[in-house]
């Protein structure tokens, strides 16, 4: 059981386990199948535009897709039917569980448990994640499922007491819409309708960009600890919570995985981060801990 009030924060890096892809991944990805001139959904759209569209992504030199459909609004449906058809395309269950890696979920499941029980309502643990996919839900949901002998409505009634607070979206509500492969392009295109691309959210000086980060902000303000798993520290993301400053981060445990980061990046992250009150203790100093090791090496959710 989770005592201490916690707030998760997850990026890209925290899913990396199940097979998703981070940013320059999932571009290489999206460009490599249409590549291979295999013959795949392409919905509502023409197979010239989705050609011409993977082609100058391929050739922007972004780091993300978000980052390149900042620059072409005439073309966000399409960036996130193919963001959708590429991540849609990963959902399976039986990527998450043995013999494939359960990973960092594994643990979080077990230290959710109350004697063994499958009483969540007590613990003291929120989750906010950037991330679109349901990998999360889909494990949690299936664990008490199975450990428990549990129906699908029993299971999500008691996973309902943890919050999972999706700021840019998710790919359908789980488990209403099944943690599955879409089998057609009207499933693809429903599920691309839920992504929110950071330039979509309009900043405002008095108030929150969406509902989501305002209640993500609520929920970093009653937590004792912020743990950062996979995350890229995005400038803009760090601001919409209205949340991080050297005031709110003071007395609060915060700590981040900082994985495949060099002296030097780390260095430079540091100075940007520091007027959010995120400082060196903060990011871990071993650039081979992996968000599978944090719990162990790192801080225990207890």
């Amino acid at each position: 059981m989770i005592t201490r009030p916690t707030v998760l924060i997850l990026g890209a890096g925290s899913s990396v386990h199940c097979g998703y892809p981070l940013g320059s991944q999932l571009i290489s990805n999206i460009c490599r199948q249409q590549g291979r001139g295999e013959q795949r959904e392409t919905g509502p759209f023409q197979p010239e535009d989705i050609a011409r569209f993977v082609q100058r992504l391929s050739r922007s030199g972004h780091y993300s897709i978000d980052a390149f459909l900042a620059d072409i609004d005439d073309q966000l449906d399409l960036g996130k039917f193919l963001i959708a058809r590429e991540l849609k395309r990963l959902e399976d269950l039986d990527r998450l569980f043995p013999p494939n890696d359960s990973g960092w979920y594994q643990y979080l499941f077990n230290q959710l448990l109350v004697d063994g029980k499958p009483d969540l309502q007590g613990n003291m643990l929120s989750i906010i994640t950037f991330n679109y996919d349901r990998s999360l839900e889909a494990y949690l949901h299936t664990a008490i499922m199975n450990r428990f002998d549990m129906s699908n409505d029993h299971a999500s009634t008691i996973l309902s007491h943890v919050p999972i607070v999706h700021v840019h979206g998710v790919l359908g509500d789980y488990p209403s819409v099944p943690y599955a492969a879409a089998k057609s392009s009207g499933e693809i295109l429903e599920a691309s309708k839920g992504i929110r691309i950071i330039h979509e959210m309009k900043d405002r000086p008095d108030s929150f960009c969406s509902e989501a980060f305002e209640t993500s902000h609520d929920l970093l303000a009653e937590a004792e600890r912020v743990f950062f798993l996979g995350f890229g520290f995005h400038h803009e993301n760090l601001e919409r919570f209205r949340f991080f400053s050297p005031e709110n981060c003071s007395g609060r445990e915060i700590r981040a995985t900082a994985y495949g980061m060099g002296s030097v990046a780390r260095s430079s992250l540091l100075k940007r981060l520091s007027s959010f009150g995120i400082i060196d203790e903060a990011l871990t100093r071993d650039p081979n801990t992996l968000c599978n090791h944090f719990f162990s090496r790192v801080a225990a959710l207890e």
